[in-house]
């Protein structure tokens, strides 16, 4: 081993490093696991009234963002959800720091999962999940086209609309990103990203490599990433982590376990940890 550096990698240059190795090693833990990214759109004559992003992992559709005009639009999003992954997800989730689609959601069967508190301050952020997946019945008829790729157009018009929506609460949507590497002589050992939204750091991955472990680097990439945030006046951070990964690590620097959601993948647990600076 030569010389060990950690750096705030403020470019983002190491970003793929480290999602590409955790990646490789969750692989190696429970084996592969088809990925899919969709963008739903729903037309009345001609006229956009609900989108959504979604993805397929760890054996879920998570629902990325999402608009719609009314609930019996939600519904018309959800049956091309289902239709378009069918046998392919064991569950549906979605979180939302927006209480009228929370409630609308329920309406619909998910079930609420979790919570954190002070997201945005005086707010809260609802995880909803749907297992008992059933198209629903509705009499209005739209147009729902889904590509592989979103349409920039469409896209932007959503995130217009999610904007009006949000500005009506009066909190922030800015995202900023944090990362911070661990070099050996000027070669990637391991790195930690993050972001910073919603008055919380979410800490996305953390990752060191096979040969660098038990050398307290995992623990060091911590401490500058809490302390970072701690800076920016950010006192609460999460960590969603499967049960092969590192969820004592995460217990043994304070982090308390706030959510379980069980067949996280299909045949594991995912835990949401939780901790205040």
């Amino acid at each position: 081993m030569g010389k060990i550096q950690y750096i705030n990698d403020q470019n983002l240059a190491y970003k793929d490093h480290i999602i590409n190795g955790l990646h490789k090693y969750n692989k190696s833990q429970r084996g592969y696991r088809e990925k899919d990214y969709q963008h739903f759109y729903v037309f009345e004559d001609e006229k956009l009234i609900g989108a959504s992003h979604t993805k397929l992992a760890s054996d879920w559709c998570h629902i990325k963002s999402i608009y719609y005009q009314d609930i019996e639009v939600l519904k018309a999003i959800l049956n091309d959800i289902i239709e378009y992954y069918g046998a392919l997800m064991y569950g549906i989730q979605y979180n939302s720091i927006i209480p009228e689609r929370v409630n609308d959601f329920k309406k619909l069967g998910f079930q609420q999962k979790g919570k954190l508190e002070d997201m945005p301050k005086g707010g809260e952020n609802i995880f909803l999940i749907l297992t008992e997946i059933n198209t629903y019945q509705t009499d209005n008829e739209y147009e729902v086209i889904s590509s592989d790729r979103p349409v920039d157009k469409l896209s932007k018009t959503m995130k217009k609309k999610n904007k009006r929506i949000r500005k009506k609460l009066n909190y922030s949507t800015e995202r900023t990103d944090l990362q911070f590497v661990v070099l050996d002589d000027g070669k990637f050992a391991g790195g930690i990203y993050g972001n910073v939204q919603y008055d919380y750091l979410f800490i996305n991955v953390l990752f060191v490599k096979e040969d660098y472990r038990g050398q307290n680097m995992a623990t060091n990439l911590m401490e500058l990433i809490e302390e970072e945030a701690k800076e920016r006046g950010i006192t609460n951070i999460y960590i969603t982590t499967f049960e092969f990964q590192a969820l004592d690590f995460y217990k043994k620097h304070g982090y308390q376990v706030v959510m379980i959601i069980d067949d996280y993948p299909v045949g594991y647990k995912e835990y949401t940890v939780y901790k205040k600076l």
